[in-house]
């Protein structure tokens, strides 16, 4: 009886694991499924394969220190390769390019449970209640010496992260596939399934998300490809391509809306939702909404630089504000850097009492000059840079 009931489960969680696109599916959720969109021009190797996909690739990111990889593979390479060395070098399942993450290794330095993760904002919020289908599709790298289990999926209203090296193994992904993958040669595989969304996820990760305990490591049986000049990897490493994610019925097509224009250089744009506690410069809740919207902006145009200016009102000595304006623009400049947004994008400015806009005088007044704001400092829309000065005119007692 427990045998046949075992194997009951077994035949439910596999064809659960190997789900097909439904017809007639919606479209994909997910931006550059393929990775094939670089920021720039392409890369001329993926040797620092780590700094290319932080710096290029767009739309994906980390959502801790580790660093996943882009990996570049154009036929020429292949057809080099294969003449002078004899090996078969990693081919995406599509296009040209394809990323790479380690799911398990143990001879890490930084932490003894080293995960590398995908982490990218869907093009909209998943509708609760509705069904979806999800897959994705995984490859033991040509140099892995080891095959791993564990690659699942983490869907999240808000963006996933952990301090450091740390793995995120104290999330519960959606799906997890836990059998070996590649058990039996190096070959593209499909990772899907289907699922009632919970909530308004916002966001798709890709990744191992348990610790050593129940991921399994075995050496793989056929010997790792490699030229003179390049080692095995004592570790599993993957590759991932073509990441879908959308609705198994198609929604019937909404009104076209205008597209709206880029954010031009010198625009100060005022952050009227983001509020702190009084004469502090923690960031209360009600500030997630509009903040998240700026990360969506910043990710929507990739080259825009910001800089983040803080205002106080005339009550308090000059020291005190100045040190308050700074310490708020310093709070939202880090919530941005840890929704994934690069610090290099960014600068925060205290100006204190200096920059009035009303009349310190009344409370209305006063209340406007409390603020934060940002000013577009650069920003290449479609390889043009558009030059506009939106200075906010200081208020003087002659206004």
């Amino acid at each position: 009886m427990n045998y046949f009931f075992l194997l009951i489960l077994f035949f439910l969680s596999y064809q659960f694991s190997q789900a097909q696109p439904p017809e007639g599916h919606d479209i994909n959720l997910v931006p550059n499924p393929d990775f094939e969109a670089l920021i720039g021009r392409r890369p001329e190797s993926d040797v620092d394969g780590s700094g290319i996909f932080r710096y290029n690739v767009v739309g994906w990111k980390s959502p801790t220190q580790t660093t996943p990889d882009i990996k570049i593979a154009l036929p020429s390479q292949i057809k080099k390769a294969k003449r002078d060395y004899g090996i078969d070098l990693d081919k995406p399942r599509s296009g040209y390019k394809m990323a790479g993450i380690l799911t398990h290794n143990p001879e890490s330095e930084r932490d003894d449970t080293y995960r590398e993760y995908l982490q990218i904002k869907l093009k909209k919020p998943l509708k609760k209640g509705e069904e979806y289908y999800c897959e994705f599709w995984a490859c033991r790298a040509r140099q892995s010496k080891y095959i791993s289990n564990n690659l699942g999926v983490a869907l999240s209203p808000t963006w996933l992260s952990e301090e450091g090296y740390l793995p995120l193994t104290k999330i519960k992904p959606d799906f997890n596939y836990d059998a070996l993958i590649n058990e039996k040669g190096r070959t593209w595989q499909r990772i899907s399934f289907t699922f009632v969304s919970p909530n308004r996820s916002e966001y798709i990760c890709i990744g191992n998300f348990f610790g050593n305990d129940k991921t399994k490591m075995i050496e793989a049986k056929d010997a790792p490809q490699i030229t003179a000049d390049e080692k095995a990897f004592n570790n599993s490493y993957y590759l991932i391509d073509d990441v879908m994610l959308c609705a198994t019925t198609v929604e019937p097509e909404p009104e076209p809306e205008p597209v709206p224009e880029p954010p031009k250089v010198g625009a100060v744009i005022k952050l009227d939702r983001v509020f702190f506690e009084t004469a502090k410069w923690a960031l209360l809740s009600e500030s997630n909404e509009q903040l998240n919207e700026l990360v969506s902006l910043m990710m929507e145009y990739p080259s825009m630089q910001i800089e983040i200016h803080g205002h106080t009102d005339s009550r308090g000595n000059d020291s005190y504000n100045q040190n308050l304006s700074e310490n708020r623009t310093k709070s939202v400049f880090e919530y941005l850097v840890e929704n994934g947004i690069d610090s290099e994008r960014m600068k925060y400015i205290g100006y204190g009492e200096k920059k009035p806009i009303a009349d310190n005088n009344v409370a209305e007044g006063r209340q406007l000059n409390r603020r934060v704001e940002f000013v577009v400092t650069s920003i290449d829309a479609e390889n043009t840079t558009i030059e506009q000065s939106n200075e906010v005119k200081p208020y003087t007692d002659n206004d």
